[in-house]
């Protein structure tokens, strides 16, 4: 199938600037009120659309001591549009005991659209030639450091390298205290100061992704 379809559903974001090694989007800077964010009030109108129960809220989480979003729901999400190279997306969250998502939509060598799929609800990865879809698995209940290295993921999935981030969602059920992007693995230390972890000793646990075995493709 033609990639062409998949280019259609997404505003290409404006590039980001070339010396940044980390590129904040939750919070994208130490400055601005989350409640303010152009992100969270999108994602806040669109959970109000039906009443089935989703919420997209702020609130002060009693661990990190420091406000952090909660997903609740089946249109509890949030959507980040970047235009990104960095190969790593880390994203500071806890699943709250029930299935959560995270989708990312990327660009590749070959100039398509791929879109990752990872899911606490599957236990097998199978891959076409637009997604691959993954088991995701949280080892732990408290807050983790989701380390997503996207170039790893496209190299194994499709045999290409991965070029630029396009999209990020994350849906319910989850608190999230931070997303960005990184050109390398930096220590907390190492990182601006608003995208710290407030209390590292407080990252339990990681989380993986399985590709082994996936199903529609060869390795």
């Amino acid at each position: 199938m033609s990639a062409d379809p998949m280019m259609l559903q997404f505003t290409q974001a404006p590039p980001m600037q070339s010396n940044e090694k980390v590129w904040g989007l939750l919070p994208e800077n130490g400055e601005d009120e989350i409640e303010d964010m152009h992100f969270f009030l999108v994602a806040q109108q669109e959970a109000q659309v039906v009443n089935d129960g989703s919420e997209v809220q702020v609130l002060d989480d009693a661990q990190l001591n420091c406000p952090v979003i909660e997903l609740l729901g089946p249109r509890g999400a949030l959507t980040f549009a970047c235009n990104v190279p960095h190969r790593y997306l880390g994203i500071h969250m806890r699943h709250l005991h029930k299935f959560l998502t995270i989708e990312v939509d990327v660009v590749d060598s070959s100039q398509k659209y791929r879109k990752f799929h990872l899911s606490t609800r599957r236990s097998i990865a199978t891959v076409t030639d637009e997604v691959c879809e993954m088991p995701m698995m949280m080892q732990s209940d408290d807050w983790q450091l989701v380390m997503l290295d996207l170039q790893d993921m496209c190299a194994r999935a499709y045999g290409t390298d991965y070029e630029s981030m396009a999209q990020v969602k994350i849906n319910a059920t989850c608190r999230v205290a931070k997303v960005y992007m990184a050109d390398a693995l930096y220590s907390d230390a190492e990182m601006p100061a608003h995208l710290r972890a407030v209390k590292p000793e407080k990252i339990a646990g990681k989380m993986e992704y399985n590709l082994d075995g996936a199903t529609g493709r060869n390795f």
